[in-house]
């Protein structure tokens, strides 16, 4: 199945639509697997998960600018605007790939590892600069969610390795 937000037949609000992978007969139950990280189910279904195996930290918001050392390669990439789903080392990995091409360094190293000194800088200041939005997010807020503590825990992991 795939779920997406659609215009509504009013076309002034969106609605999820929820379209199945068969045929489902009226009346026939059907379940939905709720493997998704946690802004996903907020965004589509409206609540969250307080134990959820999937969930990431969400890292939005980057793109490449046309005068970036790396815009002419961007066409690499399977989006100027991409979005992360910052979980574990191979989500790191994307991530610095996708800052390698940002800032025109050279391909991976021998090891095959998008993660090396010429980009652990560029890795390290877009780790630091949402640890410090989330820390300010944070102190705005009178009560910290118990699920909040462990995506600032991973993120700043992140940040001092």
């Amino acid at each position: 199945h795939e779920t997406r937000l659609e215009d509504s037949k009013d076309k002034n609000q969106q609605a999820a639509v929820t379209r199945a992978s068969r045929r489902v007969r009226k009346g026939e139950q059907v379940f939905e697997n709720y493997a998704q990280p946690n802004y996903l189910l907020f965004t589509y279904h409206g609540f969250l998960l307080e134990e959820n195996n999937n969930d990431c930290a969400l890292l939005d918001g980057l793109f490449i600018h046309h005068n970036d050392p790396g815009a002419k390669s961007a066409h690499r990439l399977r989006s100027p605007t991409p979005a992360f789903c910052i979980r574990d080392l191979a989500s790191i990995e994307e991530l610095a790939h996708f800052l390698r091409i940002k800032h025109g360094l050279s391909s991976v190293d021998s090891s095959g590892s998008n993660i090396n000194d010429d980009v652990r800088p560029h890795l390290v200041e877009v780790l630091e600069e949402r640890v410090a939005r989330l820390k300010e997010v944070m102190a705005t807020e009178i009560e910290v969610e118990r699920h909040t503590l462990p995506r600032l825990h991973f993120m700043r992991q992140m940040v001092e390795n």
